[in-house]
């Protein structure tokens, strides 16, 4: 697979991450597996097709499209803000960007079709058009970029206490507004990041990574490991191309760590 990618408008840049085009090739999988995470991309084909991944709960698979793909990444916790229905709705779904925003349907399928720089700046008119950044939204977003931020050592009910809010209806709140709950959420922090920095190592450390990241032992991490994508982290990392949200094979050869798709 090759990739391009293209950063958002500045107005843009604290909800939006980047803008990707894949090129799949002959030799790619032709089962892609996206692994449960934070992570959020609206996909658009040549075609006019289009599908929202946000995998939670659950490993998900779909066919390695034919032709290029318009990739649009949302950072941690912004999808809400850009008036989608309610997320719990969407998870673990593919969800064409029709039902998303059914107003500008024809718009969406026209832009699978444009070329990158026009994809880009289009995109962005159409994401600008549709933010909502309300208090309550926004308060959800940086909760849910904090997590991410600092999920080696986060705790909900410290974070409760510096925000002078009671824990549980903090814990409701986020759930109506991510569709899934804080506490779960934060496991997904901690184990994307775990694996984001895992697969950068040619030989990881499991206790080391396990320890760095917040996990109480290596056996803490292969529970987790097991719970959230059915295998243990070291076959886990030895299946390289299992995901574009985590794998190398998303990151351009020379590409400095910046570039690296991160969701916080």
């Amino acid at each position: 697979m090759q990739s391009q990618q293209c950063l958002p408008d500045a107005g843009l840049r604290p909800w939006i991450h980047s803008y990707r085009r894949y090129h799949f090739e002959q030799g790619d999988p032709e089962v892609l597996t996206l692994l449960p995470g934070t992570g959020a991309e609206l996909w658009l084909g040549e075609g006019g097709g289009s599908a929202l991944l946000c995998p939670r709960h659950r490993v998900q698979q779909l066919a390695r499209p034919a032709r290029p793909v318009f990739a649009i990444r949302f950072r941690a916790g912004a999808l809400p803000l850009f008036g989608v229905p309610a997320l719990s709705g969407l998870v673990d779904r593919e969800t064409p960007a029709r039902q998303l925003w059914p107003e500008d349907a024809d718009a969406w399928a026209r832009l699978g079709g444009a070329d990158f720089e026009t994809q880009c700046g289009q995109a962005s008119l159409l994401l600008l058009s549709r933010l909502r950044e309300t208090p309550e939204l926004e308060r959800m977003r940086s909760l849910a970029g904090r997590m991410f931020a600092d999920s080696a050592g986060f705790a909900l009910g410290v974070y409760a206490d510096e925000a002078n809010v009671d824990r549980c209806g903090l814990s409701r709140r986020f759930h109506a507004s991510q569709g899934v709950t804080a506490k779960f959420y934060h496991r997904l922090c901690r184990f994307e990041r775990f694996l984001r920095d895992a697969v950068f190592q040619s030989r990881p450390s499991l206790a080391g990574l396990a320890w760095e990241h917040g996990y109480f032992d290596q056996a803490h991490l292969h529970r987790d490991a097991r719970s959230l994508v059915g295998l243990p982290p070291a076959r886990l990392l030895s299946e390289p191309a299992w995901s574009l949200f985590y794998s190398p094979l998303a990151v351009q050869p020379n590409s400095s760590p910046e570039r690296w798709p991160s969701s916080g």
